[in-house]
């Protein structure tokens, strides 16, 4: 081989040596320049210093902007800077979570659900744009409520068990908030478990429904226990067959009887709790920083009140990690109700 084909040989590996250098330096480039980016070196001592928005998933007045209304000043104090409520409703809740998955993780932009957008609908509605354990940083929960469910006084009926005997007889017009969310899949849970055959009327929201099941148009209504309820039930525009939860007590309906108190699948329990969320990969610090600060504004004895007021209760995690376990086991729940109701929106 002459000295001009040994050159023209190696020139290749030349190049790639060349390549591969450029290649390493371009890496180390950008990793710096992520470092350098609020959130990649971002201090708990030097958040927040700008406002921040808390995004709810729903139009104002549900249970989300109720909550964030009550939270969000008491954050604002406690922080120093504005903490903006920012209702994003559409398309179940998708499209602020959405939003919130593609968001920077600096703190800056948070939300607060319900649980029916991260472990409910994406078992039961195709193609959510957002993955609920992957997507983003769990960082406290922050809320819960009870459920009850309520009848017209016209029905025959004063316990869940009778209700779901009389379902059997003559049909039974059920409503709830949405389609394809936790009432509807609880409500086929109680189908499919009993053999009762209640009719879902899905509404636009848990108000109308009420409404109408106080006027006679259903027979029943499967809801939260918040805003005038309690009042409806106590004045006999509703009746309670039964608040849904495993508690021998209600904390929301006193005196009202509960699964537990009729022998009932406490797996029919309509499982209400509100959650803190930041996009995935916040700085640990930062994620800390805002669930401490969650757990101690709803220690507040005038949050406690407005929560009270609002028909929900304190519920904080002690830790960011217990945030996301206790998500994941609510989303494996309702991942194998959908499986065994069939329950799907299409």
């Amino acid at each position: 081989m002459s000295p001009a084909q040994d050159v023209s040989a190696l020139s290749p590996r030349r190049n790639l040596m060349k390549i591969s250098t450029y290649l390493r330096v371009l890496a180390l480039v950008l990793l710096q320049s992520f470092s350098a980016m609020p959130w990649g070196n971002a201090t708990a001592a030097e958040f927040p210093s700008k406002p921040i928005r808390l995004i709810t998933p729903y139009a104002a007045g549900g249970s989300t902007d109720t909550l964030a209304r009550i939270v969000g000043p008491k954050m604002s104090e406690a922080l120093g800077v504005p903490v903006v409520v920012e209702a994003m409703p559409g398309a179940n809740g998708a499209m602020a979570l959405s939003h919130l998955a593609k968001s920077a993780p600096d703190g800056y932009t948070m939300l607060i659900t319900t649980a029916s957008p991260i472990v409910v609908n994406p078992h039961t509605f195709p193609n959510v744009p957002y993955d609920p354990l992957k997507d983003f940083t769990h960082i406290s929960l922050v809320a819960r409520s009870e459920a009850a469910f309520l009848v017209n006084p016209s029905i025959p009926a004063n316990s869940l068990q009778q209700l779901i005997d009389l379902s059997k007889t003559r049909p039974i017009r059920i409503g709830v908030a949405g389609a394809g969310g936790q009432p509807e899949l609880i409500l086929a849970k109680i189908n499919t478990d009993s053999g009762a055959q209640f009719d879902v009327i899905p509404y636009n929201g848990g108000g109308p429904a009420i409404i109408d099941a106080v006027a006679g148009h259903v027979d029943g209504v499967l809801n939260d226990i918040a805003g005038n309820v309690g009042p409806m039930v106590k004045a006999g525009k509703l009746r309670s067959v039964a608040v849904l939860t495993s508690n021998d007590k209600s904390a929301m309906l006193p005196g009202a009887a509960t699964l537990a108190n009729q022998s009932l699948p406490t797996q029919w329990e309509l499982r209400n709790w509100l959650v803190l969320l930041g996009p995935a990969n916040m700085p640990p610090a930062i994620s800390e920083k805002l669930r401490k600060l969650v757990s101690d504004v709803v220690a507040d004895t005038g949050v406690i009140e407005n929560l009270k007021t609002g028909s929900m209760v304190p519920f904080a995690s002690e830790s960011t990690a217990e945030a996301h376990e206790f998500i994941t086991n609510e989303y494996m729940i309702f991942r194998d109700i959908q499986k065994q109701t069939g329950v799907k929106v299409e």
